[in-house]
């Protein structure tokens, strides 16, 4: 069962399944202007769904919010910083992350080979002014298993939520690393 406002959908777990698209079915109660209730619990789904199945409905949900703006320690739809962002996907999941790239850096088990990354998996990059320290969480969308170059979606200051690839000058010289939160 999926709560989303007011209104409950139901799904089957073979609907899980059999439509990659599940959020955006579910995403159409969150098209209302609605501010999220952080007290309510998280959206549960059916435990035999795997990495590969979560992780690829975290990627779906995430790109309906391409284009949402950059806000400061933003975690709703009116507007996401970084962290803001991983958190409000992950709790649609089960999954409670805290609001800073640093402390979620240090949840779930360690990628050490971005060959490895799976769609859904948390990369951390440097920040601005520190390139070593953890300031910016972005969540995997795919890899190319045999160069390692990933694709990743985020909010960035500049551009909102938006997709970025490993390649990219600025994020290739602040890559430190890549978290699996989810089973």
């Amino acid at each position: 069962m999926v709560l989303c406002s007011s209104i409950t959908f139901i799904f089957t777990l073979s609907t899980f399944h059999m439509q990659a698209q599940v959020p955006t079915v579910r995403h159409n109660c969150w098209d209302i202007d609605i501010e999220e209730d952080v007290t309510r619990p998280p959206y549960l789904l059916p435990h035999a769904i795997g990495h590969a199945d979560t992780g690829l409905m975290v990627i779906a949900m995430a790109k309906e919010y391409i284009g949402t703006p950059y806000r400061y320690a933003g975690r709703s739809p009116k507007g996401f910083d970084c962290a803001g962002f991983a958190l409000y996907l992950y709790r649609h999941f089960g999954h409670d992350l805290p609001g800073w790239s640093g402390a979620q850096a240090k949840l779930g088990v360690e990628v050490s080979d971005t060959r490895n990354l799976l769609p859904g998996d948390l990369v951390f990059f440097g920040g601005r002014h520190n390139k070593k320290s953890v300031g910016h969480t972005g969540i995997a969308i795919a890899t190319d298993p045999q160069t390692g170059i990933f694709t990743f979606i985020h909010a960035s200051t500049h551009n909102g939520v938006i997709i970025s690839r490993s390649t990219e000058e600025y994020y290739a010289s602040r890559y430190l690393t890549a978290r699996r939160i989810l089973k």
